[in-house]
């Protein structure tokens, strides 16, 4: 099946559903590979602290948090361990130069969201995934070249890749739109699939101890990355179309044209003699109204609703204890690790939560539309828009509770509470997005939807900057530091509650493009 290179269909329909399908298989695994490697910094710092990045640092430190007493010596003409297991322990200021870069790279994720939002909004599919492209493989050179001799590498490889994987990420989300009575469950899939990329540096980990280059392994990574360019050839060069308002109006025509429409050889209709058909024994005005004629809503109005503050608060806290939790987690784990050996292995336990994140991703879209569905039978006009939105409260109450559990695992100093925490993280860092982009798609009008997942972006990475204040408080106040965090997620609730009240809702969807199409069904 041949597919014309860079072309933007004018409507769904113009996919075929292979298509369909080929689109969203290959934006499932793109997101799945790349779009969220840099959440799994505790298996790169793993790797690099045994090639000895940034050692130096540690030459006048005391070894915090062992069970055991390990000499230290420095030969007179090199700047090296002599014991390996002092190097892939490391020390606070080790420890404080790699959550600082983590940090950094983290928070720059999300920070070019809304121009990667207005980009996916103006420039388009093509100009994001080639940009991300090129991004994410610059950043695994960097890497190759990362080592204890020239370890300021680092710095921009772990940020091109970040920066990388969010476009990517972003540019996916549109994807929800190919099947649109299965919208949630997709976008469930695709917002929830990154966390499953936090695995590539666990398998890095892997071949790394295998024995193979770390430059190699790097390489493969930038070549790996770089077939996204390849894809982006039969993917929507523009945007992937929906049917919120003028495809739901255009399928409505077709339905009621006769004889006294006209096609060309492409199916389109060109010509109309008479404004009126007969349709169901009815009269009936057909027009050829296009999106841009329909009403709109000005993007303000979204962006400084009440929902939209509450939802930047909601995934804000979400986000922020999951990023605190893989940039925290190697030092947790040191603190009552019993050696090296055991270390990795949690370390390692840590890769394999995330590549299990892939069995939730379809969790979160799947619940919100059978609740959705369920929530809309027998309804119509503005019910069917307020129930949409109201299948999100059950799951986000549910998300804010465990995320809460999760975090209050580094309350305790022990194995029990690393598998709890990770088993919750197989439930949260697909589940947080899963539910919270759904919410965004349902609540706020679709050709928002790029811009607001921008913005929304920004803010949340522009607040993410006080990871590294926290992480440094949590190293003199560690109890009050990890109950701030709890006491926050605590008051996450209050999105879903508000959700609650339905009067506020219809006041909402009553001035919504969407109205006049629900009218007419």
């Amino acid at each position: 099946m041949a597919f014309a290179v860079l072309k933007q269909p004018a409507s769904l329909r113009e996919m075929s559903y292979i298509r369909r399908w080929l689109v969203f298989f290959s934006g499932f695994l793109e997101t799945a590979l790349w779009s969220g490697t840099i959440f799994g910094w505790a298996s790169l710092v793993h790797i690099l602290k045994t090639q000895g990045v940034f050692s130096h640092l540690c030459r006048d430190d005391f070894q915090e948090g062992w069970n055991e007493t390990l000499a230290i010596s420095l030969s007179s003409d090199e700047e090296a361990f002599t014991i390996p297991s002092a190097i892939a322990r490391g020390c606070r200021a080790q420890d404080e130069r790699f959550a600082l870069i983590g940090t950094v790279a983290m928070v720059l994720y999300s920070t070019p969201g809304i121009l990667i939002g207005y980009g996916l909004h103006h420039l388009g599919q093509a100009f994001t995934r080639i940009t991300s492209s090129v991004l994410i493989s610059l950043g695994f050179v960097l890497l190759s070249l990362t080592s204890k001799e020239t370890p300021d590498y680092l710095w921009g490889g772990s940020i091109f890749v970040s920066v990388g994987g969010n476009m990517i990420r972003m540019s996916c989300l549109e994807f929800g739109n190919l099947f649109p009575e299965r919208r949630n469950t997709v976008m469930g899939i695709v917002s929830g699939i990154y966390t499953l990329s936090a695995a590539v540096f666990m398998l890095m980990q892997f071949a790394f101890e295998a024995g193979y280059r770390w430059e190699m392994i790097c390489q493969v990574m930038a070549v790996g990355s770089s077939l996204i360019v390849f894809t982006t050839l039969f993917i929507p060069w523009h945007h992937i179309p929906n049917d919120d308002y003028e495809e739901a109006e255009y399928g409505q025509q077709l339905k009621c044209l006769t004889v006294d429409g006209t096609k060309d050889n492409s199916g389109k209709l060109t010509d109309v003699r008479t404004n009126t058909e007969v349709c169901a024994g009815k009269m009936k005005l057909v027009t050829t109204r296009k999106a841009s004629d329909s009403p709109q809503i000005p993007l303000r109005e979204s962006l400084f609703s009440v929902s939209m503050g509450l939802l930047q608060f909601w995934i804000f806290n979400n986000m922020f204890a999951i990023t605190i939790f893989g940039t925290y987690f190697n030092s947790w784990i040191n603190r009552f690790s019993k050696n090296v050996e055991e270390a990795a292995y949690y370390s390692r336990m840590f890769g394999y939560a995330n590549i299990l994140c892939a069995l939730a991703t379809p969790l979160p879209g799947s619940i919100i539309d059978a609740l959705s569905a369920y929530l809309k039978k027998g309804k119509k006009s503005l019910d069917e828009s307020v129930a949409n939105v109201q299948a999100t409260i059950a799951p986000m109450i549910f998300i804010s509770i465990t995320i809460t559990v999760q975090i209050s695992c580094f309350l305790f100093f022990s194995p029990w509470a690393v598998y709890v925490g990770l088993f919750f993280l197989i439930i949260n860092r697909p589940g947080c997005l899963g539910v919270g982009i759904p919410f965004m798609r349902a609540r706020f009008p679709a050709n928002h939807f790029n811009r607001l997942i921008g913005i929304q972006g920004t803010l949340i990475a522009v607040l993410a900057t006080l990871q590294y204040p926290h992480f440094t408080w949590s190293q003199t106040h560690y109890y009050w530091a990890m109950g701030l965090v709890i006491f926050m997620l605590s008051l996450s609730v209050v999105l879903p509650l508000h959700l609650l009240n339905k009067k506020y809702l219809y006041r909402t969807f009553d001035r919504s493009p969407y109205k006049n199409k629900n009218e007419e069904a």
